[in-house]
Formats: C-alpha cells, sequence, structure tokens
C-alpha cells in the first residue's frame, strides 16, 4: 500500500509539473520566433524596432541568454553602453550550462568603451579597463584560443602601463593568429614608445614578412627605422604605406619627414603639405605644428 502511495504521489507530482514544462516551452518557441523578428530588424537598421522586439523576447522568457546577448548588441550599436553592459551580464546570468566565452568578450569590449569615452575621469576609467580585463579573462578561461581576447587585453595592459604584460598578450595573440596583422602593429608601436625602436623593427619586419597588405605595418616600421636614423629605408617603408592607402596621413608625414632630414625639399614639402590638407581632428595637433614648421624652414633654404 505504500509503495503505491509512493507512486501515486509521484504520478500526481508529474502531472503537475508536466503543464509548466509546456508553458516553458511555449514560451521558448514564442521568444525564439521574436527575437528571430528582432534580428530582421536590426539587419534592416531598424535599431528601434529591433530593441523593442528583444525587449518583448526577454518578457516571454527571462531566462533565455541568447535575447539579452542580442539586445546587448542593438544597445551597442546605439552607444547605450550602460544598457549594453546590463544586457550582456544578462546573458552571463543565465548561459547556466551552456558557458559561452562570447558573452564575456562582448562585456569585456563594453566596458572598455565605457573607459574610452570622453569626460571620463582617470580613475573610473582604470575601474573600467580592470573590469574590462577581467571579462576578456573569463572568456579565455572558456576559450584559451580565443586570440581577440588575449589582444584586448594587450590594449588594456599597454593603457594602464602595463608594458610586461601588454607584451605577454600580444605576443600570444601571435602565436594563435599570425596573420591577425593589428597584434604586430600594436607590439612594435608599443616598443617605439618605450624607447626600442630595434625591438619594434624586428616585430615589425616579421609582421610585413606575413602581411605586406597592411599600411599600418609599414608606417610602424616606416617609424621604428626613422627613431634608428635609417632614412633611406623609412623611406621605403613609409612609401610602401603610401601606394596601400594614398590617403594615409601617418604614411604622408613620415614620408615628408624623412626627406626632410635628408635635406630633399622638393619631396619634403609635397607630402607635408599633402598631410596638412588631409590631417582631420584625430590628427594630433604637435604634428600638424612639425610639419606646418618643416614646410616653413624648408620654404627659407636657398
Amino acid at each position: 500500500m505504500r509503495r503505491l502511495s509512493l507512486l501515486a504521489a509521484l504520478f500526481v507530482s508529474f502531472v503537475l509539473v508536466l503543464p509548466g514544462c509546456n508553458l516553458a516551452s511555449r514560451n521558448r518557441v514564442q521568444a525564439i520566433n521574436r527575437m528571430n523578428e528582432g534580428i530582421q530588424l536590426f539587419e534592416k537598421n531598424n535599431t528601434p524596432g529591433a530593441e523593442k522586439a528583444l525587449q518583448e523576447t526577454i518578457q516571454l522568457d527571462p531566462k533565455y541568454a541568447a535575447a539579452y546577448h542580442t539586445l546587448g548588441q542593438i544597445y551597442k550599436k546605439q552607444n547605450k553602453l550602460v544598457d549594453a553592459e546590463k544586457a550582456f551580464q544578462g546573458a552571463i546570468d543565465n548561459m547556466k550550462e551552456e558557458p559561452n566565452a562570447e558573452y564575456f568578450y562582448d562585456i569585456g569590449a563594453v566596458q572598455t568603451l565605457q573607459g574610452e569615452a570622453d569626460g571620463v575621469a582617470a580613475s573610473e576609467r582604470e575601474t573600467k579597463y580592470r573590469a574590462a580585463i577581467n571579462s576578456f579573462q573569463e572568456a579565455l578561461k572558456l576559450d584559451p584560443k580565443l586570440y581577440k581576447a588575449h589582444y584586448r587585453t594587450g590594449t588594456l595592459h599597454e593603457k594602464l602601463d602595463e608594458p610586461e604584460k601588454a607584451d605577454a598578450a600580444y605576443r600570444r595573440t601571435i602565436e594563435l593568429k599570425p596573420s591577425y596583422s593589428p597584434a604586430f602593429v600594436s607590439l612594435g608601436n608599443m616598443y617605439i614608445d618605450y624607447g626600442f625602436a630595434n625591438v619594434a623593427m624586428v616585430v615589425l619586419g616579421s609582421g610585413a614578412q606575413i602581411n605586406d597588405t597592411d599600411a599600418r605595418m609599414w608606417n610602424g616600421l616606416g617609424r621604428a627605422q626613422f627613431e634608428l636614423g635609417q632614412m633611406n629605408e623609412a623611406i621605403d617603408a613609409y612609401g610602401k604605406a603610401k601606394a596601400i592607402d594614398p590617403d594615409g596621413v601617418d604614411a604622408l608625414y613620415g614620408l615628408g619627414m624623412a626627406y626632410a632630414e635628408l635635406r630633399k625639399r622638393k619631396e619634403a614639402r609635397e607630402n607635408l603639405e599633402l598631410f596638412i590638407g588631409k590631417a582631420g581632428q584625430d590628427t594630433r595637433p604637435d604634428l600638424v605644428k612639425a610639419a606646418r614648421d618643416t614646410v616653413a624652414r624648408m620654404a627659407d633654404v636657398i
């Protein structure tokens, strides 16, 4: 009799749980359909409609991690960084038995953008950068070969004036993805900034052998050679960068200054005047001033 009572209790529990399971399944199906509608709106650049659709998706199924993640991407596109961070955190909180490194990577990317925003206090910037590093490290625990997380970690350590940690992250990126030229470029330029142009030349020279179509690589190599007083080699490297990107201000500035060092007035003025004409708001003012001063000096020479 006791055994029959136990079986009866189990049967009743099963009957009571089953409708809830069906409801959850129906909600998930509806949520998936609504999320797909939101993604279609997102692809059509209807971000307000996509945002509304994903918010409704989460209302249908509050534990649907992919919906939070998609909503975070929509917020990020609109530069709603605080909302994006909350949405990505929602994805992390609900991924449970299906951990996803991309969720941690994306929240780290948003935290980085928050730290880079104009007007952010230095203390808050460092806090955001540290949080981003932690997020990227969590992503790497799930996927140690996620090379872009290593690279992002390197850029943050460099911003925080931690060159040894940045070096290790950049080198790990290169090991995992030798064709990823930004790692060579960032590592090489970091060495120049810290006064080791000779090391930078080796790094960027190796990178150029792997990818000879990246103007940033040739610009970095030209910069290293310029710092080492190798003007002809710098002109060659900058010339290759200019051939790839004729409007690139880095190549124009580098060429102009290298030609000026060799007293080649015509070439120096030509490239520096092009640089001044193409310099934008993102161009360092001190470089523009140096270019103007050099052009003036070239004009005064008889």
